[in-house]
């Protein structure tokens, strides 16, 4: 790509579609690029008087600065945290491997203001709580922590708004460009949110298939004025509209006074209490709120991946709460750490076909026929998940979802990470086979947007209880979907 100029205290956005480069840009600025990929060019560090070429750094170089001088806010957050060791810890290595002598109660104390700083309102709570323990919004304010606790000269971040609903994206935004100019270090961000990098950074690079279309400040690029074609289809691309789609018949799930509190070593966390909901065939519920509301919880008590302390949950007539396998499914946000990466895209699909019974001849049939009702390429059945792009994995995970003709499916921000133009493709899929099949969504998703598009009906969460339930015409024409 042409040259990129990130300076002093400035806030710089990159945007594109998936598999436009953005993030290998980042990762080949902290020298992170998988195996066999190699950056070409030059990489000039030069917080100071003097500059450097990251390129020709040794490993032991690089990682003198990576967490010191440069912070990496990574797109997966489940991926990057360590799943043995609590969010404490880690936040704790990030801070003490680059500040010999520091005393484990002032690294603490720093660790609690780094998580407070990032907009969470328990960080105790958090701090002692390991990754699985937590919402998806909470695990990207934890890596945000990680990155800006050193007080880097260059904060990467990559996607870093992606779990969270959209006035937290905000703050978190704010907090980011905050800490860079308290520092006078530098932000380069990569989102698929234009409009938020709009708002925060002073220049925009829009990239497509690995190159830059254009770039300048926010105005050139975004402005009216003779704007590049590609932005319009980008700007585009948001879902508009509501779902007309009038659903009758009995109820088939039905969700009666779903609770989960969970028990910590010294204290207790209501996550859910008194959740109640029906759907019929070719509903929609769009479960939404802020994150750490219950939205993930309410999906892993539906799915048995979890225990609810009280209700019961009706399908067609039978109580499945607490059983396994419930017959219902789920896309999980996180596509990448969901997926086995060690396993062809084929094999991912067809596991779940061969524990259902199916022979070989037509489990490699029934395989090609997701691939092709989710848009996959047949082709990409013998690679790997690696070899996938954002929306492609997502695909993906539909599919194998799919895989077991289930008549209840979870989306747990099945869209989150992808750029407007691919989630207005998944979503229409999406309705285009709940049109064929009757499946039943659980859409959880903080985006107004993305709920108005996809549902009959609105479950609003707010701190584990029900904020609002009901149609969603009602709940998007007097709230604004506020």
């Amino acid at each position: 790509m042409p040259q990129l100029v990130v300076e002093q205290g400035k806030a710089i956005g990159i945007i594109g579609e998936s598999g436009s480069g953005k993030s290998l840009t980042l990762l080949s600025i902290a020298s992170l690029l998988p195996s066999g990929l190699i950056a070409k060019g030059s990489l000039i560090w030069s917080p100071g008087n003097s500059g450097v070429d990251l390129t020709q750094l040794k490993s032991a170089e690089i990682r003198s600065l990576l967490g010191k001088q440069i912070g990496m806010v990574f797109q997966e957050p489940m991926s990057a945290l360590n799943p043995q060791r609590t969010c404490g810890w880690q936040l704790q290595e990030s801070l003490r491997i680059h500040n010999a002598g520091v005393t484990f109660e002032h690294a603490k104390l720093a660790c609690i203001e780094a998580l407070k700083l990032t907009g969470i309102e328990d960080p105790d709570r958090i701090y002692g709580s390991y990754p699985h323990q937590i919402s998806g919004g909470q695990r990207q304010r934890v890596m945000i922590a990680m990155a800006t606790i050193n007080k880097p000269a260059l904060v990467l971040a990559d996607e870093p708004t992606t779990a969270l609903d959209p006035q937290t994206g905000v703050k978190i935004m704010q907090t980011l460009v905050d800490a860079c100019k308290l520092n006078n270090s530098s932000l380069l961000v990569v989102s698929h949110d234009i409009v938020l990098l709009s708002k925060f950074c002073s220049h925009i690079v829009v990239m497509r298939k690995g190159e830059t279309i254009v770039s300048g400040t926010v105005e050139d690029v975004l402005g009216s004025n003779n704007r590049h074609a590609y932005v319009n289809e980008l700007l585009n691309s948001i879902p508009k509209g509501a779902r007309n789609a009038v659903v009758s018949g009995n109820a088939q799930l039905i969700g009666e006074n779903l609770g989960k509190t969970y028990k910590m070593a010294d204290s207790a966390h209501m996550a859910l209490e008194d959740i109640r909901f029906e759907l019929a065939a070719g509903e929609t519920l769009a479960v939404i709120g802020y994150s750490g509301s219950g939205k993930s919880t309410l999906a892993k008590l539906l799915t048995g991946l979890d225990r609810a302390d009280t209700g019961s949950l009706f399908f067609r007539g039978e109580n499945i709460l607490n059983k396994r396998p419930t017959g219902v499914q789920m896309v999980f946000q996180d596509p990448y750490s969901s997926l086995n990466v060690s396993m062809r895209n084929s094999e991912i699909v067809s596991e779940v076909l061969r524990l259902k019974g199916v022979g070989k001849p037509e489990c490699n049939l029934r395989c090609e026929e997701l691939f092709n009702l989710t848009g996959l390429d047949t082709a990409l059945m013998q690679q790997f998940p690696s070899s996938l792009s954002g929306g492609q994995r997502q695909r993906l995970c539909i599919a194998r979802a799919l895989a077991s003709n289930p008549q209840v499916l979870i989306l747990d921000e099945a869209i989150a990470a992808l750029d407007p133009l691919v989630q207005k493709q998944i979503l229409d899929l999406l309705l285009e086979i709940q049109k064929k099949t009757g499946i039943i969504y659980i859409f959880i998703t903080h985006s107004p947007e993305a709920a108005e598009y996809m549902s009959s009906q609105v479950l609003c969460l707010e701190a584990g209880k029900v904020h609002f339930y009901g149609r969603a015409e009602n709940w998007f024409t007097h709230s604004g979907g506020a």
